[in-house]
């Protein structure tokens, strides 16, 4: 099944590769070909350097999306949505309009202007990418014992007063979900992570599968109930 994060990632490695490619295949040996020739008394070929000047540009340009792109698995609403590549590009495009920003104010430009549109960008992609509240429908379609056993297996193996998971000594954040009234209490959590962002299991770790999270989502449009 397509992953948006798995496409994330790809992404950065594409960008990555393009950057690593300049460094080692054009960007070093340029200037390595330009101090021989300098050192053999011979006028440099000014082609390596402009190469390598180009190339360094795009790398500079590449660097904030790529940095985005390896700590986005942290925030999963800006690939959760079928929309994430259209998040990703106005962010990638905010990260070069920031970075140009910085670029000009070594040459003693200060483009207030190129910040102050990103950051108008990425305020209004986040409005945009903020998650709905659960509509409610008539309740009694979903079965609380089929939702429990789907808490019970993907979620209160970390989130217990006793976690079982590996690695997790104690419940993240304190929330635990052990028991039908704590599951209910954290009902507008469970919404928020596991559905509106899906960010929760973290890196799904335990394998909560799509119509798993479209049971949750049916049970919590129906109101949460225990009963």
């Amino acid at each position: 099944m397509f992953s948006p994060r798995a496409a994330y990632v790809q992404v950065g490695a594409l960008i990555g590769t393009i950057m690593v490619w300049n460094v080692f295949f054009q960007i070093i040996p340029g200037q390595k070909q330009m101090v021989n020739e300098i050192r053999a008394g011979k006028t440099p070929d000014p082609r390596p350097g402009i190469v390598g000047k180009q190339r360094s540009v795009h790398n500079t340009y590449f660097t904030l999306p790529v940095l985005f792109i390896m700590i986005s698995n942290h925030y999963p609403m800006t690939y959760a949505s079928k929309h994430a590549w259209a998040v990703l590009a106005v962010i990638m495009l905010a990260g070069a309009l920031i970075r140009q920003y910085f670029v000009l104010r070594h040459v003693g430009k200060n483009a207030i202007a190129l910040p102050a549109v990103a950051a108008v960008l990425l305020v209004g992609l986040a409005v945009l990418m903020a998650p709905n509240a659960p509509s409610q429908s008539a309740g009694g379609g979903i079965k609380f014992a089929d939702v429990q056993l789907i808490i019970v297996q993907r979620c209160a193996v970390c989130h217990a007063e006793k976690p079982t998971f590996p690695g997790f000594p104690q419940p993240p954040g304190g929330v635990m979900l052990d028991t039908p009234e704590r599951i209910q209490a954290a009902a507008p959590r469970i919404h928020q992570q596991a559905i509106a962002t899906q960010a929760m299991p973290i890196g799904n770790l335990t394998k909560m599968t799509p119509e798993e999270r479209t049971l949750l989502g049916r049970w919590l449009a129906e109101g949460a109930s225990i009963d």
